[in-house]
């Protein structure tokens, strides 16, 4: 399990960048891996070390076996600033967002879906590397928190019977 973790967390860095001049628009690889979530974000730089991003993510499908329906489900929309320590869109940025995310989730090693809305906000880190005149490769790592405006839990999806509160 560890292993698996680990292994997301590292994955979860790479993301790709286009057109890293005033503009930029990129698109995280491992959120596509992630049963085909779709995401995008766009920056804007205002000054030599400051950049706006917004950029969201969504996943609609669920995806069925002999056993159960395993959900990813979730819209999540974030707006925030990097502050890019030598020149926007290179090398090492501090990245600060509030973000908003619906969600129903299960997992592939249980069977309880969790569903709610949350609301809240993240810190990142990262290094942003230079390919190319219009692409660059970003590789970052970061988290959020916050509070959950809805939560719930239920053991048994298919019927939607609620977990029972502690």
């Amino acid at each position: 399990m560890m292993k698996k973790v680990i292994m997301v967390v590292i994955l979860s860095l790479l993301s790709f960048s286009v057109f890293a001049q005033r503009f930029t628009v990129s698109t995280n690889v491992i959120d596509w891996a992630n049963y085909g979530t779709a995401n995008a974000e766009v920056g804007f730089s205002v000054s030599q070390h400051i950049s706006l991003v917004a950029g969201g993510k969504f996943n609609g499908w669920d995806f069925s076996n002999s056993e159960h329906t395993v959900y990813n489900k979730n819209i999540v929309g974030y707006a925030g600033f990097r502050y890019w320590l030598w020149y926007v869109n290179s090398g090492l940025w501090f990245q600060f967002k509030g973000q908003y995310a619906d969600y129903h989730i299960t997992g592939t090693w249980r069977h309880a879906l969790d569903e709610g809305k949350a609301a809240g906000a993240g810190l990142a880190l990262g290094y942003t590397f230079m390919l190319s005149k219009h692409v660059n490769l970003e590789l970052g790592a970061g988290g959020w928190g916050g509070y959950l405006i809805e939560h719930n839990v239920y053991e048994d999806p298919k019927n939607l019977v609620p977990r029972p509160k502690d």
